[in-house]
């Protein structure tokens, strides 16, 4: 591990420690310089100098542990470091999850919300769901699937429909005296319940498609000038 950078951030305390005995500057002014001067390492570890201490804290992911970069990495002690510096280190400004977009604490590996890698530089192949309540906003419809959805729906309803009316020819009344002899003779018969079956589930997905596409058309139209629905979703 180089070593030199470790060295320039100590210098750099030294200076920074000599100003403030010297009330050249306050605490805060050090704190927020020693922020500035965070170490990552070859291994993808950050390191920090704590501000009254001196001594070193690596971040394990989660928290910030006393250590030393001068040690091998299997003899490292981990211990607790005193209020002050824990104020330096909790203060370090929140960064953005790059799969998620959650605020998550500087310096974090996983986000905790999604658990996404965040030194991961491709895509992430983590997909652990977010719990709790988000906003899907739908702006437009697709025309050809919601046609399809409807029609198909249409054509279903529509062979039953039929069905029970070619089969059952005074459930509707006098309605089938209104189709030409030759269909009428096929009611009550299994024979008319196809036939009028077939009828049904044409007309059904003609009826339906065309009022899927008059409603795809309003949406997509109101929703350009207005916006759209937004639906809340709870995981």
């Amino acid at each position: 591990m180089n070593l030199s950078k470790f060295k320039d951030v100590e210098s750099k305390y030294k200076d920074l420690k000599s100003r403030l005995d010297n009330n050249e500057i306050d605490k805060d002014e050090m704190k927020k310089e020693l922020k500035k001067i965070v170490i990552l390492d070859e291994n993808g570890n950050y390191w920090m100098i704590g501000g009254k201490s001196g001594k070193w804290y690596i971040y394990n992911g989660t928290s910030w542990e006393e250590s030393d970069p001068y040690k091998e990495e299997s003899q490292e002690t981990v211990i607790a470091f005193q209020k002050e510096d824990e104020d330096i280190l909790s203060s370090s400004e929140d960064i953005i999850c790059k799969y998620c977009k959650s605020k998550i604490p500087a310096h974090s590996v996983f986000c905790s919300f999604c658990g996404g890698n965040q030194k991961e530089t491709g895509k992430s192949t983590y997909s652990k769901p977010i719990k709790g309540i988000s906003n899907l906003l739908i702006k437009s419809v697709d025309t050809i699937s919601l046609i399809f959805f409807f029609g198909g729906m249409g054509l279903i309803i529509g062979v039953l429909f039929g069905a029970i009316f070619g089969i059952f020819k005074n459930i509707f009344g006098d309605l089938i005296y209104q189709f030409p002899t030759m269909l009428q003779e096929t009611a009550g018969k299994v024979q008319g319940g196809l036939i009028f079956g077939a009828m049904g589930g044409i007309a059904g997905f003609i009826i339906f498609s065309i009022t899927a596409l008059i409603f795809a058309l309003i949406y997509n139209v109101i929703s350009y000038f207005f916006g759209g629905i937004k639906l809340k979703i709870k995981s």
